[in-house]
């Protein structure tokens, strides 16, 4: 099974202007901009066999997979799972409010959790369930539209590495990036074949 783990569309800047009290974190919708490369990268993965699109909650995720399926036509599924790392308290009062926190993270030795919020590791626990349902659905071609938190979680998870080298891995993704994990059925594992991909030559799927 290829699994297509895709960066959202570009989106506003996150604010608490755009701040969600029910999903306790800024949820952004896409820009004019993000809205067109969407739509590009949807006209390239048309015909190319996805068989099913699985996305994060958040507006800009859900946008992008909805822009990708009016190429595509198949079902949309939105999952939280998916959902960008929640960074708590760091949304509401910045890191300001939290120096000491804030220069241990910056040394990213240790993959700490956000005040009040999540750590890389947290979210793997998240995402590795969703993505084991997901290889049992027996489906040869999906599409995953996250964030590019998630999608460099996913990739350590997936490795076996420690989450902390997420941050080693993209600088950020760029948007509507895609990289491809391979799920092998008879060793009950993930691979990594591609990653942030933003030009999708027509050979890789």
């Amino acid at each position: 099974m290829d699994i297509l783990l895709i960066r959202h569309g570009e989106s506003y800047h996150s604010s608490l202007d755009n701040y969600n009290p029910e999903k306790c974190c800024p949820d952004p919708a896409l820009t004019d901009h993000g809205k067109k490369q969407a739509k590009q990268l949807a006209q390239k993965l048309a015909g190319k066999g996805i068989e099913s699109i699985y996305c994060s909650d958040l507006i800009r995720a859900v946008e992008t997979a909805n822009i990708i399926n009016s190429c595509i036509k198949c079902d949309v599924n939105i999952d939280n799972a998916f959902r960008e790392i929640n960074m708590g308290e760091i949304h509401l009062s910045s890191w300001d409010s939290f120096p000491e926190r804030f220069a241990e993270w910056k040394l990213h030795k240790d993959d700490i959790r956000y005040p009040g919020g999540e750590c890389g590791q947290d979210v793997w626990k998240r995402c590795s369930v969703a993505l084991n349902a997901i290889a049992k659905s027996k489906a040869s071609s999906v599409a995953i539209v996250s964030h590019g938190g998630t999608i460099r979680v996913i990739i350590c998870g997936i490795l076996g590495i420690p989450q902390i080298k997420r941050f080693q891995l993209g600088a950020p993704l760029e948007c509507c990036s895609v990289s491809i994990i391979r799920y092998n059925e008879v060793e009950k594992k993930f691979f990594l074949h591609s990653f942030n991909d933003y030009s999708m030559p027509t050979n890789l799927l």
